[in-house]
């Protein structure tokens, strides 16, 4: 669905090329080459412009819904901020968050969520690092995305020898109850693939809440460890902007998010996640409730929501993360064989 979605936009993109060429060549007497060149610059331009005031003003509007009352005074215990450093952002700061956020979505919606091919697809990393091997990783995407939203994640993973998988959770805008299911088989096949004995989890916004959910349906037993990358653990108030049963579950203070929070499994399970969070997230808001009660928590400053899969600082945590328990485990024959 959000393939096609994507695809769409392309659809007025060239739509909006068309007319104003037309206007320019027939209107105005432009020339045909010079109006298309024209066209195509106002499109590119304003395509960007577009994108720049969205996020300038995601940016504004999370920090403003925050400051509420009804949302600030409800946060949990551990969702208060008073022991975290928070660095003042000035003028040059917010322009550089934007200019990430609109660089990274920009990326991801005209390019890698319509177009890249095999963005669900296994990779099993060579014989090179046969001995001691990072654990394989599933990745989970957000609301609203599918897997193109992890190529540059990919990349990295497939330079650094590891095994991995990608799974698109649909349906889109559905129940995030329906998604345990596909985690689940997509868990198995990545263990039965690989030889290894548990897998890794690198999740993004709702993904983090999905992969929570699957745990009190399935166990979490065969999973190693978790990072989840502005997830909004207890919910947004932004859920109002968006549609869909799983943005409802994803309302701050909803009901699915309570009772998940009161589920008996779900306390372990937080002790095994790496909760990666920003203070300008543009939204989760307010962006404590990506914290989670039992897990690790690590603020990272100076960026919204999507560039925070791809800031340094969550690089090198993810890089560092995958090598701590590296281990020696055998890739099945039928496997070996393809290599």
């Amino acid at each position: 669905m959000i393939r096609q979605l994507n695809r769409l936009y392309w659809l007025a993109y060239v739509g909006a090329f068309l007319v104003v060429s037309l206007v320019l060549h027939f209107v105005f007497g432009v020339q045909k080459d010079d109006a298309a060149t024209a066209a195509f610059l106002v499109v590119v331009v304003g395509l960007v412009l577009a994108h720049a005031v969205f996020h300038g003003v995601a940016f504004a509007l999370s920090y403003s819904v925050r400051q509420i009352p009804l949302i600030k005074d409800k946060r949990l215990p551990f969702q208060q901020i008073q022991d975290e450093k928070i660095n003042a952002m000035i003028g040059w700061d917010w322009v550089k968050a934007v200019f990430y956020e609109c660089l990274d979505t920009l990326e991801m919606t005209l390019i890698n969520m319509p177009w890249r091919s095999k963005i669900d697809d296994l990779y099993i990393a060579d014989k090179q690092w046969r001995k001691s091997k990072p654990l394989p990783v599933l990745l989970l995407h957000g609301y609203m995305c599918n897997s193109g939203v992890w190529v540059k994640t990919r990349q990295r993973l497939e330079k650094a020898g590891v095994s991995h998988m990608t799974i698109t959770l649909e349906p889109a805008i559905g129940s995030i109850r329906k998604y345990p299911l596909r985690i689940h088989n997509a868990i198995l096949e990545l263990k039965a693939k690989t030889g290894a004995p548990q897998v890794k989890i690198i999740c993004h916004s709702m993904g983090g809440v999905a992969l929570r959910y699957y745990a009190t349906e399935y166990g979490h037993n065969h999973i190693a460890g978790a990072v989840t990358l502005g997830s909004p653990h207890y919910g947004t108030a932004l859920s109002l902007l968006g549609v869909g049963k799983n943005v409802k579950q994803m309302a701050w203070g909803s009901f699915f998010l309570r009772t998940l929070r009161e589920h008996p499994r779900d306390a372990d399970f937080q002790k095994k996640i790496i909760s990666v969070w920003t203070a300008q997230d543009t939204i989760v808001s307010p962006p404590t409730s990506c914290k989670l009660e039992f897990a690790q928590n690590v603020m990272v400053q100076g960026c919204g929501h999507m560039y925070l899969m791809h800031h340094p600082e969550t690089v090198a945590l993810i890089d560092n993360w995958l090598r701590e328990d590296a281990r020696e485990y055998v890739v099945p024959a039928a496997e070996t064989s393809n290599l």
